[in-house]
């Protein structure tokens, strides 16, 4: 526990759930685990904005969940569009071409998302996409929604013990019991890698029965990539 490893493996049927839960026969096993592998990198690609007078807002996929019956695909697929960036002049240019994204709703996105992962498949099959948009106040437990809110503005350029991602934890401490987070690389535009931690609260490590959810994501910064890792203690006790 010491190396604050993925918590998600430990524990399993405790108090997580399986993302993909579906039956098969032995010989094809290995090909529905790579169609499911697809369909988690294709969705979770997907790059949408919406675009208002003064702000950008993007498309942030928080969960993903697949079933499978004999012919059918369900995918549970909650979404928000909570990551804003201000717009600048030199972004006029860029942002032209995603005006179209503004008249466009998120159904008619996913539906075609759904008929192109229909091609990507061994076997055709009829792939139903549920999508559930997720309002301000569940994203504030959310811990795939806090770690890529962190890495976004680590790439932005801003420092990790500053008064914005403080207000991020302080804000997730409020409904949960305690939330800790990991940082580690070259941050704050140092010359030799380290890490450092943010901690509020409890976060029992050394229990399994304890209802612990972790985040992972990457960001991408001129100085190299950091790892972010986060653990949230929540109130509730639901498995997910």
């Amino acid at each position: 526990m010491g190396q604050k490893a993925n918590l998600n493996g430990l524990h399993l049927c405790l108090t997580k759930d399986w993302n993909s839960a579906w039956y098969s026969l032995p010989f094809e096993y290995s090909k529905i685990v790579h169609e499911d592998f697809l369909l988690f990198k294709f969705l979770r690609s997907l790059r949408i904005y919406k675009i208002t007078n003064k702000k950008v807002s993007f498309l942030n996929i928080v969960k993903l969940r697949i079933c499978r019956t004999s012919l059918n695909i369900l995918v549970e697929l909650h979404f928000s569009f909570g990551i804003r960036l201000k717009r600048k002049k030199r972004q006029r240019v860029f942002f032209k071409k995603w005006k179209k994204w503004k008249k466009i709703k998120i159904f008619n996105v996913i539906n075609k998302a759904a008929s192109t992962i229909n091609s990507l498949l061994y076997f055709k099959q009829n792939i139903h996409i549920v999508s559930l948009k997720l309002s301000f106040f569940q994203l504030k437990d959310e811990v795939n929604f806090i770690t890529r809110k962190i890495a976004f503005l680590l790439e932005n350029r801003v420092k990790f013990r500053s008064r914005l991602i403080k207000k991020i934890i302080l804000e997730t401490k409020k409904s949960s019991y305690g939330i800790f987070v990991l940082c580690s690389g070259r941050f704050n535009g140092v010359d030799r890698a380290r890490h450092d931690f943010i901690s509020k609260g409890s976060v029992p490590f050394q229990s399994l029965q304890k209802n612990i959810h972790y985040g992972f994501a990457v960001a991408n910064t001129t100085k190299g990539l950091l790892s972010v890792k986060v653990s949230v203690f929540k109130k509730n006790y639901v498995i997910t």
